[in-house]
């Protein structure tokens, strides 16, 4: 078998290729403020129109990620089709989603939530036992009793909650996700130092792209055709992207279809919020498409 040829380079988008879009993200900041129409109790949704436009005024991403790899005698960059995103949500908003998602933490462990909404498996091993909350949709990541792993058409889950909406709008009306890849699910991942997430692919129950959000500490995202598990919560993959506190990393052809990612054991506490559009025909038989995403 060949061996991998790899060849890894990140630079950061010029900004005034990005112009456009920035242009865009302006007009669409008054458009967007008005828009944001959820629930009044969610005060922490209400933010400055100052910090709002700020977020449109600081956006930048990083959209040229290379690493080469030989797959099937062919040279292929398995990292085309990522993005990172930088300035979408500033410092105040990641305060309060964070306190936000430990307020839904705490609800999860006074079983408050779905019975398929909260999960927080006992710690048996390093990597083993992070805290997932799943809103949409529960997907079962382990194979039971023959059955592969999928979305549960029967789970008991939690709607999206108002915060994570705006967010989604945000995303939307920012330009990270495109119009017509709305996310109806979600995913929050908290991590205690030593928690990671093994190599894999998403599942092809949900559509492309999707995102994920990093908040609290910065980490390296591992991507390969193949990487190596070299012990509990280490791994060796053929490209290594870091996510600053705050970014956003879309992931969409190459990135997302053909090289696995994984997080390796993290050094300090993180937590990161997955956004992701379902295939309508993997839907829970009880799913409704919330009528606050028709007209975005």
């Amino acid at each position: 078998m060949d061996s991998p040829e790899i060849y890894n380079h990140i630079s950061c988008v010029d900004l005034s290729k990005n112009e456009n879009i920035v242009k865009k993200r302006k007009k669409n900041t008054q458009e967007f403020l008005e828009e944001e129409k959820f629930d009044s109790n969610q005060n922490s949704t209400k933010l400055s129109i100052d910090d709002r436009k700020g977020v449109f005024q600081r956006f930048y991403m990083k959209n040229d990620h290379v690493c080469l790899e030989r797959i099937n005698g062919r040279i292929v960059n398995i990292l085309d089709g990522l993005q990172l995103h930088f300035g979408v949500f500033n410092s105040t908003e990641q305060k309060e989603i964070v306190q936000f998602i430990y307020d839904l933490q705490n609800k999860g462990r006074n079983n408050e939530l779905g019975e398929h909404t909260y999960s927080e498996p006992k710690k048996w091993m390093r990597g083993k036992g992070r805290v997932t909350i799943q809103f949409g949709c529960s997907y079962n990541y382990a194979e039971k009793n023959g059955i592969p792993p999928d979305i549960l058409r029967n789970g008991n889950v939690d709607p999206i909650p108002n915060l994570l909406k705006f967010m989604i709008n945000r995303l939307i009306t920012s330009h990270v996700m495109p119009i017509s890849c709305v996310p109806d699910s979600c995913i929050i991942n908290i991590y205690e130092p030593g928690d990671c997430i093994p190599p894999h692919i998403d599942s092809h129950d949900f559509a492309r792209p999707f995102c994920t959000v990093s908040f609290l500490s910065k980490c390296n995202i591992l991507f390969g055709h193949k990487i190596q598990i070299v012990g509990p919560g280490e791994f060796i993959g053929s490209a290594s992207i870091q996510l600053p506190v705050g970014s956003v990393l879309l992931l969409d052809g190459n990135g997302a279809n053909l090289a696995k990612h994984c997080i390796p054991a993290v050094s300090y506490k993180r937590i990161s919020v997955t956004f992701r559009k379902m295939d309508e025909a993997k839907r829970p038989y009880n799913f409704k498409l919330d009528s606050n995403f028709h007209n975005i």
